[in-house]
């Protein structure tokens, strides 16, 4: 987390003195606009992904999701992860914070990454925009070639190479 808080400060210094060298005071001006354009359209979500996941912190307790994770272990709860990655709906912003959220209940690191890779692979509400943009026989067969994925990578993640990555996520948000 602290790397963070020096790379993106550091590139966005770069960027902008890189906008001024090619374009001038205007140029970064139109840039700053731009994020705030971007941040006054994602400000919405990302209240209300934070509101629910507090809402979620209040009416679910850890215990309730443990109970939950080992009940729905192993392989079935890999593909509930890839299926609720791909029903999630919202960018990144949104649904990263919500995964955070579960750090209490020791989310494991497998079931974290099926959800991430069924979001990122299956996202079902691209279905229609592909259907309408691309054809229907494309867009069927990009989901039906894509549907072990997300599952694989929850498998290789749980049998391949077990405990190494969940010390690795629990560590990550240590920092």
């Amino acid at each position: 987390m602290r790397g963070s808080f020096v790379v993106l400060p550091v590139a966005t210094i770069a960027l902008v003195l890189s906008a001024y060298i090619t374009g001038g005071f205007s140029l970064v001006t139109e840039g700053f606009l731009n994020s705030i354009s971007t941040f006054l359209r994602a400000l919405p979500l990302l209240l209300a992904a934070f509101f629910m996941i507090g809402q979620l912190q209040v009416l679910v307790s850890g215990d309730t999701i443990n109970n939950f994770l080992q009940r729905f272990s192993g392989f079935k709860g890999i593909i509930l992860g890839a299926l609720a990655g791909g029903l999630f709906p919202g960018p990144p912003y949104v649904y990263y914070p919500f995964l955070v959220s579960f750090k209490g209940g020791k989310l494991p690191f497998y079931l974290f990454l099926s959800f991430l890779s069924g979001k990122h692979v299956y996202d079902f509400a691209r279905i229609p925009m592909e259907i309408g943009l691309i054809h229907p026989g494309i867009a069927l067969l990009r989901n039906v070639i894509t549907i072990p994925v997300p599952i694989l990578m929850g498998l290789l993640a749980r049998y391949i190479v077990p405990g190494k990555m969940d010390r690795f996520f629990e560590n990550k948000g240590e920092e």
